[in-house]
């Protein structure tokens, strides 16, 4: 998701009716897609995504509490490399992170880290925009000690890594190319195992946006490289907003359930049937912006995302974008996904997901 705002059990799943997706769901059978998860139990990792470290001053135990509340299990938090290690010297601004991670523990939350980027300026190659967002460094060994690091520090509480966010969007990486983020992702692996950490190490969600490089592109020369070896579970982010995960007119392919379907095929392709793929973003905004809805079809959007999910053996996890309103004004896309208002107050997605989650 590009931002452009300030931004435990598993449990039975309850019944679950999919109104929207049926005329869609039979051309996805073949590879586990199926349209409702009726009767069924929750196999797949429901979690929320969190963007707070971004932000001082923002509430980690409220923020858990409300993860916690939905019945979700787990909550994607951001480790942001240039807010954590902004000097070249092995000083470390750990606080905000701390306090992240430590909320989500005590509400019983299991933590997907998410090592992100920019690099911080001192690491960033010669010439490069200080301010953007997407620089990568100039040297991925720099990445690498920064990830042992983290892993170093928050491996005990940590059930997976997520490498660097939709880097196939050059919001996210300079250049948004495989061949900018294998570097990358085989430095990041290197230092989390160097530390002794074992969980899996997942590849930066990538985004189903069609700019840029294409996400199935992107994974295909990701293999084609030679990435196999540092990947763990290839992560997407298949936003189709303002509509259904199965029934996006704008493309006839599918929408972002057939990026999930190709992105299968492309792991299938590889020799790699035995990892699966992590929804670790997925959501749809509320309020006025032109890709927008009203409360009530976000939570059948968002409830039929995590049927369709749980119905394919091989997706690992979804996550929900995000935990709370990151504005209180209608008009800004990104900042109106919350499951929560501005004013922590619960939308209707609230009720349907723990209607499912027996939250």
């Amino acid at each position: 998701m590009t931002h452009h705002t300030p931004r435990h059990t598993r449990r039975r799943l309850r019944t679950v009716v999919i109104c929207t997706v049926v005329g869609l769901a039979f051309a996805l059978t073949p590879l586990g897609l199926a349209g409702s998860a009726e009767g069924a139990t929750l196999r797949v990792r429901l979690g929320v995504v969190s963007v707070s470290t971004m932000y001082a001053g923002s509430d980690y135990a409220g923020e858990a509490a409300q993860v916690s509340g939905v019945g979700a299990s787990s909550i994607r938090i951001p480790a942001k490399w240039n807010l954590i290690q902004p000097g070249a010297a092995a000083a470390y601004n750990w606080s905000q992170l701390d306090q992240a991670v430590r909320a989500a523990r005590t509400e019983g939350l299991d933590v997907l880290l998410n090592l992100e980027g920019p690099a911080p300026v001192w690491a960033q190659k010669p010439g490069a925009d200080p301010l953007a967002n997407g620089n990568a460094p100039l040297d991925p060994q720099d990445f690498r000690t920064f990830a042992r690091a983290v892993a170093l520090r928050y491996s005990p509480y940590v059930f997976a890594w997520e490498i660097w966010n939709e880097p196939n969007l050059s919001h996210y990486l300079i250049p948004p190319t495989a061949d900018e983020y294998l570097p990358l992702l085989r430095a990041a692996y290197s230092g989390i195992r160097s530390s002794g950490a074992t969980q899996p190490i997942i590849t930066g969600g990538t985004s189903s946006s069609r700019g840029d490089t294409r996400d199935i592109s992107f994974i295909e020369r990701l293999y084609l490289l030679g990435g196999r070896p540092y990947i763990d579970g290839i992560g997407v982010h298949p936003y189709t907003f303002p509509y259904p995960l199965l029934n996006d007119p704008r493309f006839g392919d599918g929408g972002g359930a057939a990026v999930l379907r190709w992105i299968r095929s492309a792991m299938l392709a590889a020799g790699e049937g035995n990892k699966k793929v992590w929804i670790t973003e997925f959501g749809q905004p509320t309020g006025t912006s032109s890709m927008s809805v009203s409360e009530a079809k976000q939570a059948s959007i968002v409830t039929d995302a995590l049927s369709l999910a749980n119905s394919a053996d091989w997706v690992a996890a979804i996550f929900i974008f995000n935990s709370h309103d990151l504005v209180a004004g209608p008009s800004i896309l990104d900042g109106n996904m919350g499951l929560y208002r501005h004013d922590g107050t619960p939308k209707p997605v609230v009720a349907a997901i723990t209607s499912l989650t027996g939250g």
